[in-house]
């Protein structure tokens, strides 16, 4: 790498004669590095159902690839049912520069019938195992693994790449959650823009950053300092811890929902009362401890 160094010394003479000489300064050209690893970039997934767009992403164990999303996302929330129809799963290789995508076409009622959709008892988690694992080596981290799709999950599509997971050793537990640590969102936020404007491009996930703003242990969930949105529900969150040389990224929890804030007004002199439900800015996360209990 070619690196260029420029030193400076300016000066200049005051009202008295005195010659004032300003601090050397030393720049540097040097290859501008992401805030997080590139491959992180390929985590979440869109997933379309009939006539709904979320996220997810991948996990592997040492014997499965299962999606990862939340529970309302593959559920109706009024029957408590597997939602009927095809699922469509696409997915960016590790490198971003790489072309293609990842596509895989998802027979509900196969799976469901099979019973390898599992959604949680009582936290905002599902899991859909989707391949088994051939030559797998979870101790690596987030690696390319040789899959083979279950029957009812075809493979369309396949970046030279693969498709990336994150491993058992890449998450991290609610009780080694730190409050204040940064955080990145992952997702398709399909709900935001115009209908028919060129702002955003649907099929390309987005990115944002907060903190751990606290933790709720009564409903054993994670709240963070991070705006999310309808299409966000069941994308990935990663917290970022800092050591001395270097960071480390660790998925924490399933982006769940948003926290509203409402705003009450009266009417006065007749009493009517109206109530704003707002976006808070703050997005309450499911724990990855859940999501470990669907698939160990």
């Amino acid at each position: 790498m070619t690196r260029h160094r420029r030193m400076c010394a300016a000066r200049r003479l005051s009202s008295v004669g005195m010659l004032i000489v300003s601090l050397m300064c030393t720049t540097k050209s040097v290859r501008a590095q992401r805030a997080i690893p590139d491959d992180n970039l390929a985590y979440p997934v869109l997933i379309e159902v009939p006539g709904e767009l979320s996220s997810g992403f991948y996990l592997s164990t040492e014997t499965s690839v299962y999606l990862v999303t939340a529970k309302h996302v593959i559920f109706d929330v009024q029957t408590g049912r597997v939602r009927s129809g095809p699922m469509s799963l696409l997915s960016y290789p590790h490198d971003p520069k790489e072309p293609g995508t990842n596509v895989l076409l998802v027979d509900m009622a196969a799976l469901s019938q099979a019973g390898e959709i599992k959604g949680h008892a009582t936290a905002d988690v599902a899991v859909i195992r989707i391949a088994d694992v051939v030559n797998s080596a979870p101790d690596k981290g987030p690696v390319t693994q040789a899959l083979r799709t279950i029957p009812g999950v075809t493979m369309r599509t396949l970046a030279t790449s693969g498709l990336l997971v994150v491993a058992l050793n890449t998450i991290k537990k609610y009780d080694d959650v730190l409050v204040a640590n940064d955080v990145l969102l992952f997702g398709y936020p399909t709900s935001l823009g115009m209908q028919g404007s060129p702002q955003l491009d649907p099929i390309r996930p987005l990115l944002r950053r907060g903190i751990v703003a606290g933790l709720n242990p009564h409903g054993k969930a994670i709240i963070i300092d991070c705006p999310s949105y309808p299409g966000n529900s069941g994308g990935p969150v990663v917290e970022a811890d800092r050591e001395t040389f270097k960071s480390t990224f660790n998925v924490i929890g399933v982006v769940s929902q948003f926290v509203p804030f409402a705003e009450k007004s009266i009417n006065y002199p007749i009493a009517y009362q109206n109530i704003n439900i707002s976006n808070s800015g703050y997005t309450v996360v499911t724990p990855m401890d859940f999501v470990l209990e669907l698939v160990k």
